[in-house]
């Protein structure tokens, strides 16, 4: 390579030895609601007085010489003296004394130097860079790694070729200078960035300066990128299984799918292998899970669990879904589940999908099938299996004077045991005449439902091929009013939209259909302005009624986002409902419980939202549900939530994440049952997290679907940058506290 240079003598007003101190400050301030980063508490990294940044080719950019004395030797090499400095590109060293030769290649620096690139700096006694093979040997080094907030030292630091750093008897530690919370000293440490791995022999790990631990090898990550090899082992313990441990093993098989071998070992019930298969590919992606458990030494049996998630996408139209999941036994996700919240899943889904979707025409076909874990749950009331399910639905591009049709058929198979079985057509066409304005829309809608059954296993007399026909007609009608309103010193604008929805359904007996899949829905706001008061297919409810509402908005003129909204609402009608489940009476009121919701954002730090379902009969609430969040700063988190359903449930839970110091933080959640005066879950911990390491505690209790309590203790410990150890308690966390999944400290 052709070395041009460029000599240059200057006086510079910054020694070449000198080291940048970091400062061991508290954190800085951080947007509270930004994404969080792991290294978000840390000081920032010290300065540098110069930009390093280069974008052309290395290989042809000059070497430029500055000094405040410089000669030139007999041999043809430069000497500089003083704050001598070579750059090179994106590379520099500085020092008292450098040594330039052109012929070889090579910067000599001596007296003290530190070289620096766009992600390193590094100081020390002396040392050679070759320019030409982009290596360099220094001696009696200290060492900062920007992008991983690393530093340390090293007896011997070599430049080994572009990206590969070797430092021999050295220090490693991503805390900041002035504390070692954390160190890894080993004879040779070798940082890989064109691998993405740290590598390191004969280490000694230390907290607070105390070894606990020795390893001849540990390999650690230095960037996000996969390998193989052991994961940090977790750890925990439960009422079901005692003292848990895991040791994950990682496989990179290639760059677009792994697997990862977890054995499991449980103090109460033996060792359990799981295995879990990630892949990637420009169609499709997805897992294939199992966990094996050769006998369970409480029960005696081997135990298993399969589970399959893949999503897939051909080209612009068709996107396919599969999603099975099965255990060996009804109290598998109780006993073993890897998750704390699957104890309190019914039935295990197993589907598989596939849609093609156009523009104005949409194809699907699903099968069904479910397995109950609930033993409580009797056979009667489990869901059938629908094998299989297609659904057609479109719009019709064409739309003459403003008249917009649209079709939604289904065809589907009933399966199950001991059940009647069925097939069923369901044909749903309609046409409005949207009418739409700035300050009002009206949406005349006419339609028709068509149901036709083919029932099986039937008791003698009933009737095999049953029919509904069913037309509807619906007016949906909005007004628009706005006005400028200011309190105190905020602008807001102020809508009231007052709404009127008329629905007719005819009605028709429809006792002769089975009930394969309708239920009645919780009573909702959104409920007054559907066309069907039941959810599934097989009853269409009959209608003659009116829906009227009206919503008021805060909109901020200047950003649009919605500061407050609050939407209220009552049915009126004008005939009973003959329509029902079940084959029970009639419903003959002449009004529904009013419905209201309300949710709010008058700033970023608090949030809340609240829904009523309010009796007009009895004049008492029947059902309500409110929360409210309070995030004022950087994890300080507080939820607040009400639950009350009239003569079933009364139930309060809060949750916090909040600061003691700026490192310390407390955690919980408590869940109660005011109607039964029972604790649902309690959990409690803390949190401590710094620069450089972090580390939870939690303790949970909590009764299950079968009543019985359960306490489990949880803990898991974070060294930045190396790897964390313990309970992986993300999921626990997500459930219990409103907000957790935007403050990490891992």
């Amino acid at each position: 390579m052709n070395i041009r240079h460029l000599l240059i003598v200057a006086s510079l007003s910054t020694s070449a030895a000198e080291l940048h101190a970091e400062s061991d400050s508290a954190a800085p301030d951080i947007d509270p609601h930004a994404p969080i980063s792991a290294w978000a508490v840390c000081p920032p990294p010290p300065p540098r007085d110069f930009d390093l940044q280069f974008d052309g080719d290395p290989e042809q950019a000059p070497t430029l010489l500055f000094g405040d004395l410089a000669e030139r030797n007999a041999d043809g090499t430069f000497t500089l003296f003083g704050d001598a400095q070579a750059q090179r590109g994106a590379q520099q060293v500085q020092a008292e004394r450098i040594i330039y030769d052109e012929t070889r290649g090579t910067v000599e620096a001596e007296g003290g130097f530190r070289f620096d690139d766009p992600n390193m700096s590094l100081s020390g006694s002396h040392g050679t860079l070759w320019l030409d093979d982009d290596r360099g040997e220094f001696f009696n080094t200290r060492f900062r790694i920007y992008d991983r907030h690393a530093r340390g030292k090293a007896k011997k630091t070599f430049l080994l070729e572009p990206g590969i750093t070797k430092y021999k008897r050295a220090t490693y530690t991503t805390c900041p200078e002035g504390s070692n919370s954390w160190r890894l000293s080993a004879d040779t440490v070798t940082l890989d960035k064109n691998e993405g791995k740290g590598v390191a022999r004969n280490a000694q790990l230390r907290l607070k300066g105390v070894p606990v631990l020795y390893t001849p090898y540990i390999s650690f990550p230095i960037d996000d990128r996969r390998k193989t090899g052991f994961l940090i082992p977790s750890f925990g313990t439960s009422d079901n299984s005692g003292i848990e441990l895991r040791t994950p093993f990682y496989l990179n098989l290639a760059p677009n799918y792994d697997a990862t071998i977890t054995p499991r070992y449980l103090e109460d019930r033996g060792t359990q292998l799981m295995t879990e298969f990630r892949y990637l590919s420009p169609q499709n992606e997805g897992h294939v899970g199992v966990e094996y458990l050769p006998n369970d030494d409480v029960t005696n049996d081997s135990r298993s669990r399969i589970t399959i998630r893949d999503e897939g996408r051909y080209g612009r139209h068709l996107t396919t879904n599969i999603d099975y999941d099965r255990v060996s036994d009804k109290d598998y996700l109780n006993d073993l589940g890897d998750s704390l919240s699957l104890a309190s899943i019914t039935h295990l889904q197993r589907a598989a999908q596939a849609q093609y979707t156009t523009r104005w025409w949409q194809l699907g076909i699903q099968l069904d099938d479910y397995q109950t874990v609930d033993k409580n749950i009797a056979q009667e009331d489990r869901p059938y299996q629908r094998l299989p399910r297609t659904t057609f639905s479109m719009a019709s591009p064409f739309r003459p004077l403003g008249i917009e049709t649209q079709l939604y058929s289904e065809f589907v198979r009933f399966d199950a045991d001991e059940q009647i079985t069925s097939d069923r057509v369901d044909l749903w066409p309609d046409i409005s005449l949207p009418i739409r304005r700035s300050a009002f829309e009206s949406v005349p809608k006419v339609g028709m439902r068509y149901t036709a059954y083919k029932l099986d296993n039937l008791a003698p007399g009933d009737s095999e091929n049953p029919t509904r026909t069913t037309p509807f007609f619906s007016m949906d009608n909005i007004l628009y009013f706005e006005r400028d309103l200011a309190i105190g010193s905020t602008k807001y604008t102020q809508t009231l939209e007052p709404r009127l929805f008329y629905l007719w359904v005819k009605g028709q007996n429809q006792e002769d259909i089975p009930l394969f899949d309708s239920s009645e829905p919780t009573f909702s706001y959104r409920e007054l302005f559907e066309v069907n008061r039941f959810n599934g297919t097989d009853r269409m409810g009959d209608a003659n009624q009116v829906a009227l509402a009206v919503t008021s908005r805060f909109i901020n003129p200047n950003t649009g986002a919605e500061k407050f909204h609050a939407s209220v609402g009552q049915l009126f009608y004008f005939g009973n409902r003959n329509v029902t489940l079940n084959n029970t009476e009639p419903e003959d009121d002449n009004e529904s419980d009013i419905a209201g919701e309300i949710e709010l954002a008058l700033s970023r730090s608090w949030k809340g939202q609240a829904d009523m379902i309010w009796n007009t009969r009895d004049n008492v609430a029947e059902r309500t549900n409110a929360r409210i969040q309070y995030t004022p700063g950087f994890r300080k988190i507080a939820n607040l939530s009400y639950r009350y359903i009239k003569s079933e449930q009364n139930q309060i839970d809060a949750s916090v994440l909040w600061p003691l110091t700026p490192s310390w933080h407390v955690l919980g959640r408590f869940y109660y049952d005011l109607k039964d005066t029972q604790k649902l879950e309690t959990l409690a911990g803390f949190e401590y997290d710094s620069c450089c390491w972090g580390i939870r505690f939690v303790t949970r209790d909590y009764i299950d679907d079968t009543s019985q309590e359960n306490r489990i203790f949880l803990a898991q410990f974070v060294l930045k940058g190396l790897g964390s150890f313990g309970s992986n308690i993300e999921s626990l966390l997500e459930d219990g506290i409103l907000g957790w999944t935007e403050r990490p400290i891992d």
